[in-house]
């Protein structure tokens, strides 16, 4: 499981600095959540609950922070994918 973090690291310009496709070369839909469920989690570093974010808040979701090849950002699950890729 990946640790819960201060939603306000969650802003503007982490968001914009990336999407699903810049961590798993792909799409992020339900179809193909089992092929890119290791790659998201090897690359996520904390989460947040969607609700609690100052920036682009969302209910029903989780916001997920990236790391890969030195950027940081972060995009949205919705809680049944959260909890299919982490296993909650």
């Amino acid at each position: 499981m990946i640790p819960k973090i201060n939603p306000q690291l969650f802003d503007w310009l982490v968001w914009r600095n990336g999407s699903p496709l810049d961590v798993c070369g792909l799409q992020l839909r339900s179809y193909n959540l089992s092929d890119i469920a290791p790659i998201i989690r090897k690359y996520s570093i904390g989460y947040c609950d969607g609700e609690s974010l100052m920036c682009r808040p969302k209910t029903n979701h989780k916001a997920v922070m990236f790391e890969k090849d030195w950027e940081y950002y972060w995009f949205h699950l919705t809680n049944e994918e959260f909890d299919f890729i982490f296993g909650t």
